[in-house]
């Protein structure tokens, strides 16, 4: 038997494998009613995730949706092990793997407006702390926070937090380049963060702005895990401070409506956090950290899903 006789005989095996396996399924449109998700713990049970899409939306998901770690949605959700996420506007993952987000039409996350959230006392003890932080008014915006995500995130040599930090605080002159740190004289604060690659990077600028702009000694407690374990945790006076987002605050803490106008929300959190906790919300640092239902950009398209909507009524049937 000649070589090629042998070669056509591999690659006819092969391809009578691969058609064992699936291939016409992969080759054929996807099907809306066979779309999975997968969502963190937190989303699957706060009122501003998926128990308040559901009612807003009448999501139907054949399958309950996965509960999956959020270091892993995206990669997931890129190889097709579920189909939709809930990701955030300012993860840089989401270009990079070729995803796209699906706008919320009925307006139903309030904005996620970035902040320092820090214990009044520890403001009061250290005064020098108010105009430290609210240095940070306004530097970051959307693109800006998603670049800075992706330095750690990517696949090829992903970078520290705390040198992403380092060198955005450099570019933004809120350090020198030749400065040394404080020498700690002033006294000790401990910064938290919640356990996502994003909140690691904000705790280390907020550590680093504080140690080389005054002698104050900073304590990191990142990685924390979620919403409740760092406002417990301040609360509690373990942390000073760390960063929250303002429809976090509102909807999760507060147990309050959605508002969609960015002002109030700030007011309404700013106003009772003061009251009823006795912390205090630093100025916003620019950028809006909405969750965002993410898919694949190429199924999203065949299946003509823009919208959550669009999302709702394919999973219905409509």
């Amino acid at each position: 038997m000649s070589n090629r006789a042998k070669l056509t005989i591999v690659v006819v095996a092969v391809l009578l494998l691969i058609l064992a396996l699936g291939l016409p399924q992969l080759l054929s449109p996807p099907r809306a009613e066979d779309l999975t998700a997968g969502f963190n713990a937190e989303f699957l049970t706060r009122p501003d995730g998926y128990p308040g899409l559901v009612e807003a939306y009448d999501l139907q998901f054949s399958r309950s949706p996965r509960q999956m770690d959020t270091g892993l949605m995206y990669r997931a959700c890129a190889d097709g092990v579920v189909d939709v996420i809930s990701g955030f506007a300012t993860d840089g993952r989401i270009e990079a793997y070729d995803l796209v987000t699906l706008e919320d039409d009925k307006n139903f996350f309030p904005p996620y407006y970035a902040a320092p959230l820090v214990r009044t006392e520890t403001l009061e003890r250290h005064p020098q702390l108010e105009q430290v932080l609210n240095s940070l008014a306004g530097v970051l915006d959307d693109a800006r926070m998603r670049r800075l995500n992706l330095q750690a995130d990517r696949d090829q040599e992903p970078r520290p937090p705390e040198d992403v930090a380092f060198d955005f605080l450099l570019e933004q002159g809120l350090i020198e380049a030749e400065a040394d740190k404080g020498d700690g004289s002033a006294g000790r604060v401990s910064v938290g963060g919640k356990d996502f690659t994003e909140q690691n990077i904000l705790g280390e600028i907020l550590a680093q702005l504080i140690e080389y702009n005054t002698d104050l000694e900073v304590v990191r407690r990142l990685y924390l895990g979620g919403t409740m374990i760092c406002f417990n945790a301040l609360r509690a006076g373990d942390l000073d401070m760390y960063v929250e987002y303002t429809g976090t605050g509102l909807v999760n803490i507060l147990q309050q409506e959605v508002v969609s106008d960015p002002d109030k929300v700030y007011e309404t959190v700013s106003r009772q956090f003061a009251e009823q906790y006795n912390l205090t919300w630093m100025q916003p640092m620019g950028f809006n950290n909405t969750y965002a239902l993410t898919m694949r950009r190429q199924t999203a398209r065949e299946l003509g899903l823009a919208t959550i909507s669009d999302l709702a009524e394919a999973l219905r049937g409509e």
